[in-house]
């Protein structure tokens, strides 16, 4: 059995201490796992390091049998895109992450890298993205050819600050990534990350964060979701339902597998499997990465839009607060026609054209686009209501065909 990670053993309430800092208005950030925050700090903590796990998984995990990514692989794996993982930083020695993972940078140490990673959380979160396909694993990321961009705004699961998020949020743009991962929350809101966040949006760059995982503690406001340029994340579980520790409200987005989910340990060969929002953000950042690689023409606003466009839906009124436009779905992602986008997207050069058929699973995809839909039917039910009235005129008429009898056919006002 794969072991998990520790924190999610036993999921903490939050104490009064800490209730009475959060009605403070503390400026606290807890990564979007099922534990909560405790006091910040003002320092580098002594966060003990987590165990390295040497267990592979061989199997494909769950997660990917649900969202099926190598539908897409032979249409982009997400080259040429950057990620940010705005954590605890990333571990880049990892097997599945050599050569994937840039040396970074830590806000929290001037001058400081963050490609070492002690608590494990930013090399997880890392794993569900870009981990390189492997011998004895199904477990890969979802994007394998996007690149890493570890950016560490903590160091443990409970020391981070809005303001160092904020930095964070902004030395990623600076550092050239087109997608930010952000699994992390604060629950107040901050000027200091509300800026960070429009200049994420000036430079065109998607951030995607986590809505958090207290739905079943009051269920307060997660920033930075709730702004309106990011795109939230909830989470869900294997039976496809809003996992019970996912945060909702009319701010959510999309949602996507974050319960029993596989990735990659700091410092070993193995892999750990965790729950929470934390790990359902990366497979929609991920499924960006995707999308930007193949359709780099898109702003990232055009992108967050497209997702969700191209989510698999629920029933009933869009977006649900329950779980927003639905679960991701990388392959309508990048293959769908979007008439809002007003052109047919082709695919760049030397990359392979955007296939016509229905994809594998002996059938039409019944997640098309509705909009094509509805101008299909609408031209197929004109042209029905026109041949209604034409015929039996024609009929009438004692219409024939030219040559007949060499005069054309006979015409009036209504006929013609």
């Amino acid at each position: 059995m794969i072991p998990r990670r520790p924190e999610t053993v036993t999921r903490r309430r939050v104490g009064a201490p800490v209730l009475a800092r959060l009605l403070a208005g503390a400026a606290l950030v807890a990564l979007s796992a099922p534990f909560t925050v405790t006091a910040p700090v003002t320092a580098a903590p002594a966060i003990r390091c987590t165990t390295p796990s040497q267990q592979l998984l061989p199997e494909v995990p769950w997660t990917h049998r649900r969202l099926a990514p190598q539908r897409v692989w032979p249409l982009t794996r997400g080259d040429g895109v950057l990620v940010a993982v705005v954590d605890t930083g990333v571990d880049g020695a990892v097997p599945q992450l050599a050569g994937r993972v840039r040396r970074g940078v830590d806000v929290l140490t001037r001058g400081a890298f963050a490609d070492d990673d002690c608590y494990g959380h930013g090399t997880f979160v890392a794993g569900i993205i870009a981990a390189q396909p492997a011998p004895g694993t199904g477990m890969v990321g979802l994007a394998p050819g996007a690149r890493i961009l570890p950016v560490r705004q903590a160091y443990g699961p409970t020391d981070g600050t809005t303001s160092g998020l904020a930095r964070a949020i902004r030395a990623a743009v600076d550092g050239g990534a087109s997608v930010i991962n952000v699994s992390a929350s604060s629950f107040f809101p901050s000027d200091e990350l509300r800026q960070a966040v429009e200049y994420a949006a000036e430079q065109d760059v998607l951030v995607v964060a986590a809505v958090a995982n207290e739905a079943q503690q009051g269920n307060p406001t997660a920033y930075p979701a709730a702004y309106p340029e990011v795109l939230a994340v909830g989470a869900i579980g294997p039976d496809g339902r809003r996992s019970e520790f996912s945060e909702v409200g009319s701010y959510l987005d999309l949602v996507a597998p974050g319960v029993d989910v596989v990735s990659l340990s700091r410092g070993g060969i193995g892999h750990l499997v965790d729950s929470g929002t934390s790990y359902a953000t990366p497979f929609v950042a991920a499924t960006a990465a995707l999308v930007r690689s193949y359709h780099p023409n898109l702003t990232a606003a055009q992108v967050k839009r497209r997702l969700e466009r191209t989510a698999d839906h629920p029933g009933g009124k869009l977006p649900d607060p329950q779980v927003g436009w639905g679960v991701v779905n990388p392959y309508q992602a990048v293959t769908a026609i979007l008439a809002e986008e007003h052109t047919r997207l082709a695919a760049p050069a030397g990359q392979p054209p955007i296939p016509p058929v229905a994809p594998p699973g002996g059938g039409p995809d019944h997640r098309s686009s509705a909009i094509e839909f509805s101008v299909t039917a609408a031209v197929l039910a004109g042209l029905v209501a026109l041949l209604a009235y034409l015929i039996p005129l024609g009929t009438r008429r004692d219409w024939r065909s030219v040559g007949d009898s060499g005069d054309a056919p006979a015409r009036d006002g209504r006929a013609g």
